[in-house]
This record gives C-alpha cells, sequence and structure tokens, in this order.
C-alpha cells in the first residue's frame, strides 16, 4: 500500500481504492493532488496565527534550546522556545533567528502526550516526540526533535543551569520536565522512571519500512519514517502474533476501530516482552481466536466426517443383506469369498463331502457373512469366537506307530498328569 494511502481516513482511502481497482494510473494522480495538498498546509502551517509575536522577544522568552534537529513535521534545525503568547497563555514556538516557523499554542489545552524516547543505536542522541491537537478537524504530525546530549548539556553549562563540571544528561532533562510542568503539560521519561512499568523497543518493520516500536506504559509508537503511528493502549481492541518463525514474528495490533496494523520481522528475543505488556495491559490476545484458528479446524473435521459417512455408507449399499438375491447365484466371484463355519472345515481343512452339502452350507452362512462385512465389530469378534473353538476342538486320532517304537499315549492318568511316559 502507498505511504500516502495509510495517511488517509479510512473512508476515503476505501473510496480511493475503489475507484482506482481498474485502473492502476489514476492512483497516481490521487498521490499527486495528495502531496500538493500537503505542501500547502504546510505552508499555512508557517503562517499561522500563533498567538505569539512574529518576531520573539526576550521578554516573552521562558526557556530556549538552539539548534535542534526537527524531524517532523518539518526537517530541518530550529530552536525549540517555551514562550509567553499575546493572549498571556504558555506555548512552544519553533523559529530560526528568532523569528517562528510554527507554534503550538495553549499548552494546557492542545498538548495530549510528550516523552523523551532513547535514539537506537545511538546513545549520545534523544528524541522528543510530542502529540497535539488543534481546533481545526484534520490531526497534525506530532512533533519530533532529536537532541544531541554533549550540545544540550554545554548549552545548560553556558547558561548556569547544571553546574560547571556536572556531565549528568539527566540533570537537563529534569530541568526540561519542571518547566513544562509550570507550563501547562508533562513531558514523561519512560525509560528512565524506575517507579513505573518498565518501557522497552524494538526493531520490526511495516511493510517495506524498517523502524522501531515503542512500548511505553500507555501507548504504542512506531517510528519515525512518516506516517508516524501513535496508539493509546485503551484505543487497542486485541493482538495477534503470526507468521512465528525460530528466529522472528510478526505482531498485529487491532484498534477498536477495527483497523489492522502488522508488523514484521520482530526477533525472537523481544516476545516475552511483549506478551507481558499485553497481559498487564489486559489487551486481549486472539492468536487462537475462534476467528484464526477454530473455523478452519471445524471445517476441516467436519468434510472428514462427512467423507467418511459417505465411504460407510457406500460400503453398506455394496454389502447389503442377500436376502433379496436369489439364493441359487452361482456367481462364481461370490462364492470364492464364502467360508464355511462348519467345525469339520475349521479343524481339519478338508472339503465337503458332497457338493450338495457344500451348496447347503454355503447358503446358510451366506447371509451371516454379508452382515459381518458391513459391521467390523462383529465380523472381528465371531472371527475370534470360531478361532477359540479351533483351538478347542480335540485333535485327529493318529495311527498307531509302528511295533519297534516304545511311545505310549496313557489318559486319565490322576497320579501322574502328565499324559505321556517315556521308557
Amino acid at each position: 500500500m502507498s505511504e500516502f494511502l495509510e495517511r488517509l481516513p479510512k473512508a476515503i482511502r476505501q473510496k480511493v481504492l475503489q475507484i482506482s481497482k481498474d485502473d492502476v494510473g489514476i492512483l497516481g494522480v490521487f498521490e499527486q493532488v495528495f502531496q500538493c495538498g500537503q505542501e500547502n498546509q504546510d505552508a499555512r502551517r508557517k503562517a499561522v496565527k500563533t498567538g505569539v509575536s512574529e518576531q520573539l522577544e526576550d521578554s516573552q522568552l521562558i526557556f530556549e534550546l538552539r539548534d535542534v534537529s526537527f524531524l517532523s513535521p518539518i526537517r530541518k534545525k530550529l530552536n525549540l522556545a517555551i514562550t509567553i503568547g499575546s493572549d498571556g497563555n504558555p506555548a512552544l514556538l519553533f523559529n530560526k533567528d528568532r523569528v517562528a516557523e510554527m507554534a503550538i499554542p495553549n499548552l494546557q489545552e492542545s498538548v495530549k502526550f510528550a516523552a523523551f524516547l532513547p535514539f537506537p543505536e545511538k546513545k549520545n542522541l534523544l528524541y522528543l516526540f510530542i502529540v497535539y491537537r488543534t481546533a481545526g478537524d484534520a490531526v497534525p504530525d506530532p512533533v519530533l526533535l532529536t537532541m544531541n546530549k554533549e550540545s544540550v548539556l554545554k548549552q545548560f553549562k553556558d547558561k548556569g543551569l547544571v553546574a560547571s563540571d556536572s556531565g549528568n544528561f539527566g540533570e537537563c532533562v529534569d530541568y526540561m520536565r519542571k518547566q513544562a510542568i509550570l507550563t501547562g503539560f508533562r513531558i514523561g521519561d519512560p525509560f528512565s522512571n524506575n517507579q513505573g512499568p518498565p518501557a522497552f523497543h524494538v526493531e520490526c518493520h511495516r511493510g517495506t519500512k524498517e523502524g522501531t516500536l515503542y512500548f511505553l506504559p500507555d501507548h504504542i509508537i512506531f517510528g519515525f519514517k512518516k506516517p508516524i503511528l501513535v496508539f493509546a493502549s485503551n484505543e487497542i481492541e486485541s493482538i495477534t502474533y503470526s507468521s512465528i518463525t525460530r528466529l522472528t514474528f510478526n505482531v498485529t495490533l487491532i484498534t477498536k476501530s477495527q483497523e489492522k496494523y502488522e508488523f514484521s520481522m520482530i526477533d525472537q528475543s523481544e516476545f516475552a516482552n511483549i506478551d507481558e505488556y499485553v497481559k498487564r495491559n489486559q489487551v486481549k490476545d486472539k492468536s487462537m481466536s475462534d476467528e484464526l484458528k477454530a473455523k478452519p479446524m471445524v471445517k476441516a473435521h467436519q468434510v472428514g466426517e462427512q467423507s467418511a459417512l459417505k465411504e460407510a455408507q457406500q460400503q453398506l449399499r455394496e454389502n447389503r443383506p442377500t436376502g433379496s438375491a436369489p439364493i441359487d447365484s452361482d456367481d462364481e466371484e461370490a462364492d470364492g469369498n464364502f467360508e464355511s463355519e462348519s467345525e469339520s472345515d475349521l479343524s481339519d481343512g478338508s472339503g465337503s463331502d458332497s457338493e450338495a452339502d457344500s451348496d447347503e452350507d454355503e447358503d446358510d452362512t451366506d447371509g451371516n457373512d454379508e452382515a459381518a462385512d458391513a459391521e467390523d465389530a462383529l465380523q472381528h469378534e465371531e472371527l475370534e469366537l470360531a478361532a477359540t473353538e479351533v483351538e478347542d476342538e480335540p485333535l485327529p486320532d493318529f495311527e498307531q506307530p509302528e511295533a519297534d517304537t516304545d511311545m505310549v499315549i496313557e489318559e486319565d492318568d490322576e497320579d501322574e498328569g502328565s499324559g505321556v511316559e517315556y521308557d
């Protein structure tokens, strides 16, 4: 899916996809229109009335951090300043040489979430992430900037905000957090706060984009390539794990508005942390839900049962009792499958005394053999019974050995009990 489609509201995105379904080229036109609108919006944002004078005066300044690298909503180095607007309310002003390029007025009402976040693999950098709202219906892009710890610490020392011999960047963070509280909003520091639930981050992919997924006490953030995704924990309906391999797995977040966001190629070593986060925040784990697993299995089971039932019915039709068939049937192939159950045939294997007797015996056992074929359990039981009868059948008489043998067979010898003696 194109990047601009992900930034569209769901209803508009569905309409665009429907229109461009038959003509892929139309999708490119929509994207050009979207980009043009974004450029105009950025221009209006720069010229918006901020409640502070266009030229920042020292008397308005509460705190300023110079030469900070902004990544969103604009990409350039600016100064971050906390000021007092003409309406008397504190504001965040992003300026260059004291000329405002962007501002967030009325901080107490506008800022919804702010936090310091670690920069993966670069310990000397720190993110400041701010989510805010304005009076319009459109949701503005969050503010994201990076701070070089050494540069910031030097500025604080030069202004006398920390001791000149201090090497603890945490003192700078604490100072900025206190200034934020005084002006009506809070900046969280979840990765340094040992009192609350632990925060962590994992590397993953969102489609073809590689990024970082931050698991914070009350939010999940994916960044920091546009569009930046922010989820409040209470907005997440459920989570599923998929594509689990020996090394990686995928996570899909489903919001209460039923929008799905899949994050892939997460290292297996992070599974325990994510699963614990899900349980701690009481998010539903639907990896084993009926929608994903049970229905396909039940369907396959039903198909198997139906196949077995059809096979059994077919066997019953083919092996129906022969009471309706002519008794004098001379089907040689069928006759070859019939066996007499008479004790004489089972005991010595000899044939019948006559053709008439054999035909009569086969006719008598014909129906029983057919019923046994239809019911496997009964047939097995009858065969076991027949085998028992064979074992109980007395052995046939042996011919008397030649005169020169000394073997003698004794019967009913209660004293010895052996039945056979050798001289």
